[in-house]
């Protein structure tokens, strides 16, 4: 085998990037490795109107080590979101137009507070974003049942998956859907029957291939891959690693990369949130190679969300060298907070090169 790796420069359809000071400090990362990224709207406050999203790209790209990395814009399917605002945000202004509008399950994960409890209840944005093109990006979770009760954290993606989603399919036969950050068998069977290049596809995070709720509660750093979903039992990790690494044409990396405060993350109930876009790609890299499937590297990184997305893969490219390191310390805003990377004190085994 050899010891580098060339492929085009990955694109990643998941990110959160925050604002301000910790925007500033961490989106060089993703610039670094990614050519592309869908931007998740989950800010305080949230990103529901088009002009909002114009602002927020604005502040994307006045950060420090930007170069030529492009920020593709999404809404939050909050209940202020209006089909006129659909309609509008998909032909765009100024540059800029939305590439997906992302559902979160109300109170299930952060910033979520104004998410609709039923993705059900918004079928008119829904119907307007199917009519105009714009993707569905769930957070398929179920939080909350229908007598407002919340069900185990565990079981909410195979609640959302057992229900939710064919009701959602079908009363939506032409909207495109993305299931994010697959973390379960449940969802990976389902979208290995189910998902369609261009119709559903799923998005995987280096977070749910690498780790499974054993390591999650073993103590040290364990709360920097507290997420939602939770990393779940070893069978559910190796399917997810299955699934990512077989080459599908409707499975792509999104890394989720969500960084906290210190003094948030190493609270005695943390939040929910992994950054990881430090080694992103070199996580992804790790795994593939363990299952022996780095010639479906560059399918799963830098091909198969582009083309979801309708963009046109980067020309750039980015090389991979065998080489163990290691991080030890956190990133440090300008306001001289903490923000630890996932993987701290971990041996890593690729390292971006260029």
């Amino acid at each position: 085998m050899s010891d580098t790796i060339t492929i085009k420069k990955p694109f990643d359809a998941h990110v959160h990037l925050r604002r301000g000071a910790v925007l500033r400090a961490v989106t060089h990362y993703t610039a670094e490795r990614f050519s592309k990224a869908i931007v998740m709207p989950n800010t305080e406050p949230p990103i529901d109107t088009l002009d909002a999203a114009i602002e927020y790209k604005n502040e994307v790209l006045a950060a420090p080590g930007v170069g030529s990395f492009e920020p593709l814009m999404t809404l939050y399917l909050t209940k202020n979101l209006t089909p006129d605002e659909i309609a509008r945000a998909a032909v765009g202004s100024d540059g800029t137009k939305i590439y997906g509008v992302k559902y979160y399950p109300y109170g299930a994960t952060t910033n979520s507070q104004w998410g609709y409890k039923d993705i059900l209840e918004a079928k008119e944005t829904l119907s307007e974003m199917e009519k105009a093109g714009v993707p569905l990006l769930l957070h398929g979770e179920v939080h909350l049942n229908e007598h407002g009760k919340e069900e185990d954290p565990y079981d909410g993606e195979k609640l959302f998956i057992g229900d939710v989603l064919p009701r959602l399919l079908e009363q939506f036969p032409s909207l495109k859907v993305s299931l994010e950050h697959m973390s379960s068998a449940t969802e990976c069977d389902f979208i290995e029957k189910n998902g369609e290049e261009g119709r559903l596809v799923a998005t995987v995070t280096p977070t749910h291939l690498m780790y499974d709720r054993t390591q999650a509660f073993a103590g040290g750093y364990h709360t920097l891959y507290h997420m939602k979903p939770l990393v779940k039992r070893s069978e559910d990790k190796e399917r997810v690693r299955d699934i990512a690494t077989k080459g599908l044409p409707f499975v792509s990396a999104g890394t989720d990369s969500a960084p906290h405060p210190e003094g948030k993350k190493f609270s005695s109930c943390c939040v929910f949130g992994a950054f990881n876009s430090p080694a992103a790609v070199e996580l992804y890299a790790q795994v593939f190679e363990e299952m022996n499937a780095l010639d479906n590297l560059e399918t799963f990184l830098s091909l198969n969300g582009p083309k979801f997305y309708g963009v046109e893969p980067s020309e750039e490219t980015v090389t991979l060298e065998k080489k163990d390191w290691q991080l030890a310390e956190p990133v440090v805003t300008e306001e001289n907070v903490k923000l630890w990377p996932m993987f701290t004190g971990e041996t890593l085994h690729w390292h971006l090169t260029q």
